[in-house]
């Protein structure tokens, strides 16, 4: 009875041991869940600034260089050339997108392509533009020159050449634009220059020829505007010289061609005078062979002026002027021997009646 009492003891102490031990001791917890890791490619994620400011770049520096081709004249100079690159731009500009690292990278590739094509295009269209410049200037600068430049306003032709110089010194110091710029000034200095001196010649003309008198007021206007544009192209604006330069030409000109018309008219009616002077003397018939070669002469003005020849006119007409009055003094010189041989022969008719007179006065006073 005893030992099954004490049997019955240890059990419930080992139960009592348990229940405390449940109490005290936390259960255990479940392990955390694996988290999944996606690696993502990295030409999908979003580009850095650097990147992009490097497109940017190369996007300028493709225009940049598109722009010089076609300011040198690049399409016309090498057109396939010119089509290659174009074909390049095209595939940059419709290819372009900035969304990835990838597409940053693809577009960098093809304006890169771009950049280098245009650039490679403008370092053999620039020399070419620059030779084609050249010759153009020195066509125009020949033109002074045979205008006389050289010889009437040699300081201006010097100093449109130290422009020229100047302008060569920027494109060999790779200043493309300004050298274009100042050589296109050149070219068109030059063209004001010979005609700056053409309009100087014909006003030469006027003056020695004395031709002021038959249009003043619109040479002095001419004077004035001349003295403007030689002091716009001193200042190298050349813009406003040369339309100032080929109106004075214009002016001169119209002036030259009235006096011109005028010293004819005025000539012929000289030569006019001249020959009714010889017809009242009868010089037509006195001394006809030389009033005929002169009537000739006059016809011959007469037949230039109509033609509007009025140079030619004038110069025969004075020439006409001339043998008519030689013919009108040779005319005179045969009236006055005429006269003198008939007052000779008059004086001896008298001188003859007075020794008749005298004989007859004699033989009468002897008969008595």
């Amino acid at each position: 009875m005893k030992a099954k009492n004490s049997g019955f003891f240890i059990l419930a102490a080992l139960l009592l041991i348990g229940a405390i031990a449940c109490k005290t001791t936390p259960p255990a917890e479940p392990p955390p869940p694996v988290e999944e890791v996606i690696v993502q490619n990295p030409d999908l994620l979003p580009p850095d600034q650097a990147s992009l400011n490097n497109l940017n770049n190369l996007i300028a520096r493709s225009d940049s260089a598109r722009k010089m081709v076609q300011d040198f004249n690049g399409p016309a100079l090498l057109p396939a050339d010119w089509n290659a690159a174009e074909a390049l731009n095209t595939a940059a500009v419709n290819g372009k997108k900035t969304a990835t690292v990838k597409d940053v990278r693809d577009s960098t590739a093809l304006y890169t392509a771009s950049a280098t094509a245009y650039e490679a295009l403008a370092d053999k269209t620039i020399p070419m533009y620059a030779d084609a410049l050249s010759n153009d200037v020195m066509a125009a600068r020949d033109v002074a020159i045979n205008a006389a430049a050289s010889y009437l306003v040699p300081e201006y032709l010097q100093g449109t050449d130290d422009f020229a110089l100047a302008a060569w010194d920027k494109y060999q110091a790779k200043d493309y634009y300004g050298a274009k710029d100042d050589g296109l000034l050149v070219k068109d200095a030059y063209g004001v220059l010979a005609t700056g001196v053409q309009a100087y010649q014909v006003r030469l003309d006027i003056q020695d020829r004395d031709f002021v008198y038959y249009d003043q007021a619109n040479i002095a206007a001419a004077d004035d505007i001349a003295l403007s544009a030689l002091d716009d192209y001193e200042a190298h604006n050349i813009a406003s010289a040369g339309p100032k330069a080929t109106d004075v030409l214009a002016r001169y000109k119209q002036s030259f061609a009235k006096a011109q018309e005028s010293f004819s008219a005025d000539s012929m009616a000289s030569a006019n005078v001249e020959r009714q002077k010889a017809l009242d003397i009868k010089a037509n018939v006195a001394v006809k062979s030389d009033f005929d070669a002169a009537d000739a002469i006059y016809n011959q003005g007469t037949a230039a002026a109509q033609s509007r020849n009025f140079d030619q006119s004038a110069n025969l007409f004075i020439q006409a002027k001339t043998m008519f009055s030689a013919a009108t003094a040779s005319a005179t010189d045969k009236r006055n021997i005429a006269e003198a041989g008939l007052r000779a022969a008059e004086q001896k008719m008298v001188e003859s009646d007075e020794a008749a007179q005298r004989a007859e006065l004699i033989i009468e006073g002897g008969s008595r």
